[in-house]
């Protein structure tokens, strides 16, 4: 059994101090307040889904991290994995659908909007050395990595005890899922990549499930969670299996229901250059009779 975990501000979180623990960290705040400005500014006006996901996926990004969740995660592992949960299987699809990118550039002064190209000429780099990884076997590898390895007891331990580590965490999932579901529904080159999407959400969910019925159906816990979970009426053990639990069920219905409406749209799709994803804002204009 692992030592007391003393995370977000050296104490464990008491059943009656939950409603009063929010995470009213500056650079958190601003960072979120800061990214729905630049894009309330930058939007196009006609993009009313993607608008819409920008904003659910901020939301589900400060339920995370800003909501006393945060603070209960230093004393169970379940609320933990909801943490995980909200990052990798809500606020990344949702960003990746939103894709943010240029509504945030378009929101920036102008003297910012010209820091990127003026530092990729002055460091001499070319275009394509900044392009994001779109092959869907990579972006699947480094999002498993990220998972497995943060879900070692050593680095998940950590994570707890470090703010700075718990921080690089969150970002790694949330990095990782948003490259993974920016590739799974982001826009096709062709009707075979909507083959490859499945596959991709597919192999996704498949090790999800595996770390999942490892969590659950373990002999012992795993984390460091031994004098924090009584307070809250579970064990450490039932505490980590309810954190398996919510990453197989609520987890596993997201991934099943966007491989279906991939599938679905794959299905329907003609072989069409540049046909978008399964995206409501960038649904074909009816055609006149």
């Amino acid at each position: 059994m692992h030592g007391l975990i003393l995370a977000h501000a050296g104490v464990p979180l008491a059943p009656h101090d939950l409603w009063t623990a929010w995470n009213l960290d500056p650079l958190i705040i601003v960072a979120l307040v800061g990214a729905l400005w630049l894009h309330r500014r930058g939007r196009r006006r006609d993009a009313v889904w993607r608008n819409r996901a920008f904003a659910a996926a901020m939301a589900a990004i400060a339920i995370a991290i800003v909501s006393p969740l945060d603070a209960l995660s230093g004393a169970l592992a379940s609320a933990h994995m909801v943490q995980h949960v909200l990052l990798v299987v809500v606020a990344a699809p949702l960003l990746a659908f939103s894709s943010p990118g240029g509504a945030l550039l378009r929101g920036a002064p102008v003297a910012a909007r010209r820091v990127p190209g003026a530092t990729r000429r002055r460091l001499r780099l070319r275009a394509s050395t900044l392009r994001l990884p779109s092959s869907p076997a990579v972006v699947w590898l480094l999002h498993v990595v990220a998972l497995w390895v943060w879900h070692s007891a050593a680095a998940y331990d950590a994570a707890l005890s470090s703010p700075f580590l718990h921080a690089a965490e969150h970002l790694a999932f949330l990095g990782t899922g948003v490259l993974l579901w920016r590739v799974a529904i982001g826009r096709r080159t062709a009707r075979a990549s909507y083959g490859a999407s499945v596959l991709l959400v597919f192999g996704t969910a498949m090790q999800s499930v595996f770390l999942s019925f490892l969590l659950t159906f373990a002999n012992e816990a795993w984390y460091g969670y031994g004098e924090t979970t009584a307070a809250w009426g579970l064990t450490p053990l039932a505490d980590q299996q309810l954190a398996g639990a919510i990453m197989w069920i609520p987890a596993g219905i997201v991934y099943v229901v966007i491989a279906m409406v991939l599938l679905g749209a794959w299905l329907r799709s003609p072989d069409a250059e540049a046909q978008p994803s399964v995206s409501p804002a960038s649904s074909p204009p009816a055609t006149s009779r």
